[in-house]
């Protein structure tokens, strides 16, 4: 039973620091006080305690079932789910790494991708240039190709959205869809029929420039595409492909 009881209360300790030093890893890098590798590295003893928070957790459950015991559940019950969610998290990050391109441009047309114009002075001193990184030479899948084909390889579905509306109409819903997705839309020209937004994801404070363009195309349909590139990283873990993805679906 002692040790039943101890076992709880280490799962709880070891998640409760693991946590603490995980968002410390993550707001840190947000904060500005180191960059993100620095972060990861931070970042990776957390992960250790989670799993032992995890093994004790365990341990506690495997102990109170065939015990009949619910002592220390309080701690054992928190601590264990806490654990789990504390791995999970990075393990899947980790898991998205190794299984996604090594790539961060995401664009639906990857002849003349949108560019980016107003954000140039906020991309100023990022890791990754404003420039269309399509032509860039990536290894994928044992292969070397560029980013653009490494794209259309791994994410089939992003593509130029073809809509049977007016281009004033779409244009303006897709500048309620960027506000509502939490995008800080920095500028928007109903003319030129751009717009240039960013968002900052939790992780880390990793940020995502956004281009959008809407033209004509015929009479009555419209022509939408939309980019999105990381600010810093090789490897966006497919997060640019699901801004893109999930906005043209919104329309």
């Amino acid at each position: 039973m002692r040790s039943q009881h101890a076992a709880a209360i280490l799962s709880l300790v070891t998640f409760i620091i693991g946590a603490a030093i995980a968002l410390g890893a993550s707001y840190g890098r947000q904060f500005g006080l180191w960059d993100y590798e620095t972060g990861l590295k931070i970042l990776v003893p957390g992960v250790a305690l989670g799993v032992i928070g995890v093994l004790s957790g365990v341990l506690w459950l495997a102990r109170a079932l065939f015990g009949n015991n619910s002592a220390g559940w309080r701690y054992g019950a928190v601590g264990l789910a806490g654990s789990l969610l504390l791995t999970y998290i990075p393990l899947n990050h980790l898991w998205l790494y190794v299984s996604s391109p090594p790539i961060h441009d995401i664009s639906t047309d990857i002849e003349y991708a949108p560019p980016f114009v107003a954000l140039l002075p906020l991309r100023a001193g990022a890791p990754n240039g404003p420039e269309y990184d399509g032509p860039k030479k990536v290894i994928y899948k044992g292969r070397t190709m560029n980013t653009a084909y490494a794209q259309k390889l791994a994410y089939t579905d992003i593509k130029t959205a073809g809509l049977l509306s007016r281009p004033d109409v779409i244009f303006w819903r897709a500048v309620e869809r960027a506000k509502s997705a939490g995008w800080n839309v920095v500028t928007f020209n109903d003319k030129t029929g751009s717009i240039e937004a960013t968002n900052t994801f939790f992780w880390f404070g990793l940020v995502s420039d956004i281009s959008i363009r809407v033209k004509p195309a015929g009479k009555l349909g419209t022509r939408l595409d939309i980019r999105a590139k990381s600010r810093t990283g090789e490897n966006d873990m497919g997060m640019n492909a699901g801004l893109v993805r999930s906005f043209v679906k919104s329309l």
